[in-house]
């Protein structure tokens, strides 16, 4: 007997993490779409702010009074959520894609967003959503699931495998570049316009870059982490070099990595060096790992699409999760070429 399927709001839909979600939904077998909002843009068709989706939804103004769908994705900007997630407790569950719940401690959100938490204390805990490192089963259970970052997607799954076998030594060093559309579809800094940084890469938030403390706090560690801005639309590509206890070769090395994702269907441990372009439009990381065995390093470069895995597609995997179906039910595993 066919079930009814998921019904599902997307809040922020203009955005490129909104949008990104209601493209992929539109390929789920399980899903339907009820709902697309925007505060600016309400009564407007769906498809005249995004030309490049299909579909006939209009857009409406959210209203958390009335929400009524199974699912609710939070496409906001950081504090959006935390205004509104109690307002939607026992009516929806939620999957949040910014910062508002990925910290535990309100003091560390603070330091690092520069503002106070305002709803900290909800019916029920909010879960860091990176299912290849948390326990599926209480992301399942969730009735608030925060979706990571997209730098420490990356960054995690290329670090996680070596810091639960217990072998790092010192403090790793993340190397992460970003493609534009990290930093959404409404920015409109003069550094973000194409003649700006075409031809042009660099670094920025050197010191205290906002990801630090989701890396920390899901490692358990010190992190020194450092994100680039590189001249392309998307894709994530995160360099981690991890000091080692014991200096290990790539054999030994390889095999952690084999073991630790070896059931895991959205991450590829491969031994060529990986690019950005080989995961683009998909919800795989892409992994391989080098023993710099003169200095007791291990080098793991790790690659994402920011959109997908980073935060749309990584979004839905954790819904799959909540809504008890295949982990990776519409999701896309290949990557488009050239």
């Amino acid at each position: 007997m066919k079930q009814n399927p998921i019904q599902v709001a997307v809040v922020g839909a203009t955005g490129y993490g909104g949008s990104e979600v209601i493209r992929l939904l539109s390929m789920h077998p399980s899903v339907q779409v009820i709902a697309a909002t925007s505060a600016r843009r309400a009564g407007i068709a769906l498809r005249e702010e995004c030309p490049w989706l299909s579909t006939d939804l209009v857009l409406t103004e959210f209203d958390p009074e009335t929400a009524a769908a199974d699912f609710t994705f939070l496409c906001q900007e950081n504090g959006f959520a935390m205004e509104v997630a109690a307002k939607l407790a026992g009516k929806t569950r939620v999957i949040d894609l910014s910062a508002d719940f990925r910290l535990d401690d309100p003091a560390v959100y603070e330091a690092y967003y520069g503002r106070k938490h305002t709803n900290p204390n909800l019916p029920s805990k909010p879960i860091y959503g990176l299912p290849e490192l948390v326990d599926r089963g209480a992301i399942a259970n969730a009735d608030l699931v925060a979706n990571p970052g997209c730098y420490p997607t990356a960054s995690l799954l290329a670090l996680m495998p070596l810091v639960r076998a217990g072998i790092v030594q010192g403090v790793p060093v993340v190397d992460a570049k970003s493609g534009v559309s990290g930093a959404g579809r409404s920015r409109k800094e003069t550094e973000y316009l194409f003649s700006e940084i075409h031809g042009s890469f660099k670094a920025y938030g050197v010191n205290g870059h906002r990801h630090t403390a989701e890396l920390e706090q899901v490692s358990g560690m010190k992190v020194r982490f450092t994100p680039h801005l590189i001249p392309v639309a998307r894709g994530i590509h995160a360099t981690a070099h991890v000091p080692l206890k014991d200096s290990l070769s790539k054999k030994e090395l390889r095999k952690i990595f084999d073991d630790f994702y070896r059931d895991e269907k959205f991450v590829t441990v491969q031994d060529a060096l990986p690019s950005t372009k080989q995961v683009l439009g998909s919800n795989r990381c892409a992994i391989s790992v080098e023993a710099d065995e003169r200095c007791g390093f291990a080098v793991v470069c790790s690659v994402i699409d920011n959109l997908v895995k980073g935060m749309a597609g990584q979004a839905i995997q954790n819904m799959n999760l909540m809504a008890g179906i295949s982990e990776d039910t519409g999701l896309p595993m290949d990557g488009m070429w050239p």
